[in-house]
């Protein structure tokens, strides 16, 4: 008889919850919590903050040195696959973009330097990439990788890019 009665508990409980849990992902879904949308995104930045990093070629990256033309600002990972999807097209872009007056600049951030370094050389990328010192990205509100910044000159902030730019998205940028 305990034996049963322990079964039911048991089965009781499970059930109890499975309901809440399935409560809880409802209400999650009707406030599309967890469901943030990829591509164009609100920003609260105005004007991006400037920041001084240091490139992988042990030179110095300064925002603020750029802030006469456009800008494109990338935060990636070597571990991210969208951003090793997207990689080569943002190399691509960037001879055609730097003879228009761009500036694009990688910043890598949560990774293993020498896995940064692999990345790199994998996909030739030739535009400015810098080392993240663990404040850029909160400065800018990142919180996933890919993600990228279009400035205009000024470093008013045109546009937040969520997730993997097809080629198409980036020139609408």
């Amino acid at each position: 008889m305990l034996r049963g009665q322990t079964t039911r508990l048991l089965v009781a409980t499970v059930g109890a919850a499975a309901i809440l849990l399935v409560a809880v992902l409802a209400f999650a879904m009707s406030r599309d919590i967890g469901n943030d949308a990829l591509g164009r995104a609100n920003t609260s930045l105005d004007t991006a903050s400037d920041f001084t990093l240091p490139t992988f070629e042990g030179q110095t990256f300064v925002l603020s040195e750029h802030a006469s033309g456009p800008v494109f600002v990338y935060f990636w990972a070597s571990w991210c696959a969208p951003c090793e999807a997207e990689a080569p097209m943002i190399q691509s872009l960037w001879p055609e973009y730097e003879a228009l007056g761009y500036t694009f600049v990688g910043i890598n951030i949560w990774n293993v330097e020498a896995e940064a370094r692999a990345f790199i050389e994998r996909h030739d990328i030739t535009f400015p990439t810098v080392i993240d010192d663990g404040e850029t990205y909160l400065d800018y509100g990142v919180y996933a990788v890919p993600e990228a910044f279009f400035l205009l000159p000024g470093l008013e902030v045109n546009a937040k890019y969520i997730g993997e730019l097809s080629e198409d998205a980036f020139r609408e940028r």
